[in-house]
């Protein structure tokens, strides 16, 4: 059928095939469905920065992360002008709990970072909506439950491996496992809450398994992918 938003029909034809850096996910069924709604949320998780010791943790002008947020201010504006009928909504999510519960950083030096992104957002991407994970923890319970519970079934062989081995380089007596469960409940928490399309700053394969249902799009050049160290 033919598309009869001229907006999707640019997002379609025109914009994403020229900036993708990967394949999305749930495109037909899950992604273009919600451009084609006035109000369109989108969602980005952002993690804490695990190198604070060598960078401490405050966001600079010379930051990799500096440039991510331009980036994504950019691609914003492009939405914005050609789709000029639709709503947008950006929720941004700060991984607190993965790098204190899970990697055993230093609580304060990671509020720190998260409040510099705060300070970042607020003067670069005023419409952004940011949340902490901690601040919906008790609410994310009962998704981890439901995910311990499913486990084997929601998580491949090759990606646990492939996380342990993570783990293992990391260093930070940090559990594989717990880490699979959480990005999982926050995606199963994510999409059901909020039904988003997000922009992800991690190469593809990182998102495999994790991510749930959760559509998701690939724009950031694999320079600019976190983790920014």
């Amino acid at each position: 059928m033919k598309e009869q938003d001229a907006g999707v029909k640019w997002f379609n034809t025109v914009f994403y095939p020229q900036k993708k850096t990967g394949r999305a996910v749930r495109y037909e069924d899950g992604i273009l469905p919600r451009l084609r709604e006035k109000e369109i949320t989108l969602f980005t998780p952002w993690g804490p920065r695990y190198s604070w010791e060598s960078r401490g943790a405050v966001i600079r002008d010379s930051d990799r992360e500096a440039e991510v947020l331009d980036f994504l201010v950019a691609l914003l504006g492009e939405l914005r002008q050609n789709m000029p009928d639709k709503n947008f909504r950006w929720v941004f999510l700060g991984a607190d709990l993965y790098g204190t519960r899970i990697n055993n950083l230093p609580v304060e030096v990671v509020a720190s970072y998260f409040d510099s992104l705060v300070q970042w957002l607020r003067r670069v991407l005023p419409i952004a909506e940011f949340r902490l994970w901690s601040q919906l923890d008790s609410v994310a319970e009962e998704y981890r439950q439901e995910v311990r519970a499913n486990f084997d079934n929601l998580i491949s062989y090759s990606v646990l491996s492939r996380a342990n081995q993570t783990a293992r380089a990391m260093g930070r007596n940090s559990s594989a496992k717990e880490y699979l469960v959480e990005r999982l409940a926050e995606a199963m928490f994510i999409e059901r809450t909020l039904k988003p399309i997000k922009i992800s700053c991690v190469a593809r394969h990182k998102d495999d398994d994790v991510d749930w249902e959760l559509p998701r799009l690939y724009f950031l050049p694999e320079r600019l992918h976190a983790p920014w160290l």
